[in-house]
């Protein structure tokens, strides 16, 4: 399976040193991003934002792949709500037209997705995700949350922290 993602949980995982964890979470799967993305993080970083050095780095290195919207999916971006930014609305373009897993954190873009049937994870199920599979532990997920609310200003309502933090189900 391919994974798209958007700029938001990029830089959210970037800002916790964590976005590497995605390679180990999905480890079969190419990491692909849209320009716009790209566009977006660098804008970031002209801004202040070097945290997001190492995700543009592994940009460059091709640890992350920059995809371009060919000119049906570049026709398609203008169907998308517009309060979605240029980076979520390629990013679930990608996603639905190449049968990705998008990665994002907006809310309204994981709507779009759940009404279009596009498989879509958010942060808390990143995150989840990284200590359920035993690609970190659940403290160590607990210290990426805190650089991301130190860093980025990211609050996790206690109902969502529950929500990483439940009890995996066993298996039989």
């Amino acid at each position: 399976m391919t994974v798209v993602s958007d700029t938001n949980i990029l830089a959210s995982l970037a800002a916790a040193t964590a976005y590497p964890l995605l390679h180990q979470l999905f480890p079969h799967s190419p990491l692909l991003i849209p320009l716009e993305v790209q566009y977006e993080l660098q804008s970031g970083l002209e801004r202040g934002k070097q945290y997001l050095t190492p995700v543009l780095d592994a940009i460059q290195s091709k640890a992350i792949t920059l995809v371009l919207l060919n000119e049906l999916e570049f026709a398609q971006i203008q169907t998308l709500p517009e309060k979605l930014h240029q980076g979520e609305r390629a990013a679930i373009i990608i996603a639905q037209t190449r049968h990705a897993l998008l990665l994002s954190n907006d809310r309204a873009a994981l709507r779009y997705c759940r009404a279009n049937q596009i498989e879509a994870l958010d942060l808390p199920l990143v995150l989840r995700l990284l200590w359920t599979r035993h690609v970190v532990s659940r403290g160590e997920v607990l210290a990426y949350i805190e650089q991301m609310e130190q860093i980025e200003n990211l609050i996790l309502k206690p109902e969502i922290r529950e929500r990483i933090f439940a009890p995996s189900r066993s298996t039989r």
